[in-house]
């Protein structure tokens, strides 16, 4: 069960973490997976900014997902969504 998230600044509570990230397309089609280690995790102006142990970053816009949620049954599980796309992340 998914419940709406309507502050995104608690995803900056994560570092030296893990991620996953799940994009799909058409709601059900994935698209694409990512995942990678990261130091820090900052929100700006409508971007998830993740910083990579080597100093490189991952720059996720947010601003074309105007849905945030919180998956209730899995921690650190968030999906991202709009009309027609989903972005999940995870945090194992």
């Amino acid at each position: 069960m998914e419940k709406k998230l309507e502050d995104l600044f608690v995803l900056e509570a994560f570092k030296n973490r893990q991620v996953i990230l799940n994009y799909y397309s058409d709601i059900d089609f994935l698209v694409k997976r990512d995942g990678f280690s990261f130091q820090s995790l900052k929100l700006t102006d409508g971007s998830l900014l993740f910083t990579k142990k080597d100093d490189t970053c991952c720059k996720i816009t947010i601003g074309n997902y105007p849905d945030v949620y919180i998956d209730n049954q899995f921690p650190n599980f968030y999906v991202l969504r709009n009309n027609t796309d989903r972005l999940e992340i995870y945090f194992p």
